[in-house]
């Protein structure tokens, strides 16, 4: 079973600042097709900021999304992963918490945030891996059993 850091290895951390705006926020999120952004004081994981703290927070009551601060309306009590968690204890801490991005550090280090997607898109995979095992057991004709009928 693949650790989570084996996951996101490779992959870009997008985070923003708890200064910034709401709108800054939905921007990145727009323009790198994500649902959620870590929050930094400086080097520090502070909170997370997702679609749905900006819809139920600023949208939805009629708020000025440009005037609205990110550490207004992120969620701060966090719910995260270690590097060296297994993609099914991350599994699980998101369904016990019922979110669907979950921050991910190694010691004080964020590296990176793992979404329900990329959960999903794990679990297809290792689908679709034991699938074609099982089509070649079943279709493979052991060596010397030539066809009889």
């Amino acid at each position: 079973m693949k650790t989570v850091k084996e996951v996101l290895d490779g992959r870009p951390v997008i985070t923003i600042g708890n200064d910034e705006s709401v709108q800054t926020a939905a921007q990145k999120m727009s323009g790198h097709k994500i649902g959620a952004l870590p929050v930094l004081e400086g080097e520090r994981l502070v909170g997370i900021i997702t679609e749905r703290d900006i819809i139920g927070k600023v949208a939805a009551p009629g708020k000025d999304i440009s005037s609205v601060r990110v550490r207004d309306v992120m969620t701060r009590n966090l719910v995260f992963a270690y590097a060296g968690d297994t993609i099914d204890s991350c599994s699980a801490k998101m369904k016990h918490a019922n979110i669907r991005h979950l921050p991910v550090i190694d010691g004080d280090h964020l590296i990176g945030i793992l979404s329900i997607r990329d959960l999903l898109a794990l679990d297809m995979i290792d689908k679709d891996e034991k699938i074609e095992f099982l089509e070649q057991y079943i279709f493979t004709v052991p060596p010397g059993m030539g066809k009889k009928y």
